[in-house]
């Protein structure tokens, strides 16, 4: 353990005027509106960002439900969760508005009205989710996955998946192809499905295995590697083709979206600590390296203990399990160790 050198906070202020503020709830909206005159398409304009800025964050903190549910609120409704709106640029004519904007919300207004209608939120734990869409045309059949005949994974590649849980489609790279196949995720794998988590830097997978219901729909059963299952029935014709699956794709990013999200909203309410020592080679590091902790949602304070020597000791609180903190760490070049009462971390 190093020698505890207490700096008072004055000391680190200018490491702390370093970083940027939470950009979550800062949003930059362009607008371009022509209307009766210059005043009435400012107006309109403003409310468009207002809108655009609300939809924007509610992607990043909510699911396709909640982003649904504030697309459908009032001009007037939406205002309230606007906190200050600046003109980066602007330009104007006679019936014309144009203009960059950085619209910033009330992160703590915003929040509440969440919590106090149900509407999910997932702003600390944020959940990388690998999906591997099998198809079958009956039950007996061998499962497709990397076949061109996959009609199941066509529909998942060509949709923006929006909302807190980060959907990765399994794409067929080299290492993907060599691990998994559709017989090995029709069976669930373990040894397979463990190392493609690794592979993707992901906290969980889901195989999702779609079987035709006779002539009259679609059903979907999905099952991850940590246990959770759910079936999804989807109702229309075989006979309309791709449109079956992308109304299976829709139905089941619901579904999947409910499930991780009631799951992360539980262990969010769960906060853990750790001591953390970090080597540096000079200051900059360690402040690079502090940023680049602080920009990790699950991460919900940083507190320095000791610093001096190369070294620095801080106190770390972490929202969730520490399973899901390590992949991020990893996917930002950071290697956690555990030792005899406290953690080592370092850049690789």
């Amino acid at each position: 353990m190093i020698k505890k050198i207490l700096f008072f906070l004055a000391c680190m202020g200018w490491i702390a005027g370093a970083y940027a503020a939470d950009e979550k709830y800062t949003v930059e909206v362009s607008v371009d509106v022509t209307d009766a005159s210059a005043s009435e398409a400012q107006k309109r304009a403003m409310s468009e960002a207002n809108r655009a800025a609300v939809v924007a964050v509610a992607k990043r903190i909510s699911t396709s439900e909640g982003v649904e549910r504030f697309s459908s609120m009032t001009d007037e409704q939406l205002m309230n969760f606007i906190k200050e709106v600046s003109v980066v640029e602007e330009k104007s004519s006679a019936v014309r508005y144009m203009a960059n904007l950085k619209v910033v919300l009330n992160e703590d207004i915003l929040v509440q009205y969440m919590k106090e209608r149900e509407i999910p939120l997932m702003n600390k734990i944020s959940s990388r989710i690998l999906i591997v869409p099998i198809f079958r045309e009956f039950n007996a059949d061998v499962p497709q996955l990397w076949e061109s005949t996959n009609m199941w994974k066509q529909a998942w590649d060509k949709v923006s998946l929006i909302g807190g849980v980060n959907m990765i489609v399994v794409s067929p790279s080299g290492a993907n192809y060599a691990v998994i196949d559709g017989r090995k995720a029709g069976v669930m794998d373990g040894e397979a499905l463990d190392k493609l988590m690794r592979i993707n830097g992901v906290d969980d997978v889901y195989v999702l295995d779609a079987v035709y219901n006779g002539i009259e729909g679609l059903n979907v059963q999905g099952r991850s590697l940590d246990g959770d299952s759910f079936v999804v029935r989807v109702d229309g014709p075989r006979s309309s083709g791709m449109e079956l699956f992308d109304n299976a794709v829709m139905a089941t990013q619901r579904e999947l979206e409910k499930r991780i999200s009631q799951k992360n909203m539980s262990e969010a309410q769960i906060e853990n600590m750790m001591v953390v020592l970090f080597s540096y080679n000079n200051l900059a590091e360690w402040v690079s390296a502090e940023r680049t902790l602080k920009d990790i949602n699950q991460i919900n304070k940083l507190e320095v203990q000791a610093i001096g020597n190369g070294k620095v000791q801080f106190k770390l609180s972490y929202i969730g399990a520490l399973e899901k903190l390590l992949p991020q760490l990893r996917a930002r070049s950071l290697r956690l160790d555990e030792h005899d009462g406290y953690y080592s971390l370092e850049k690789y």
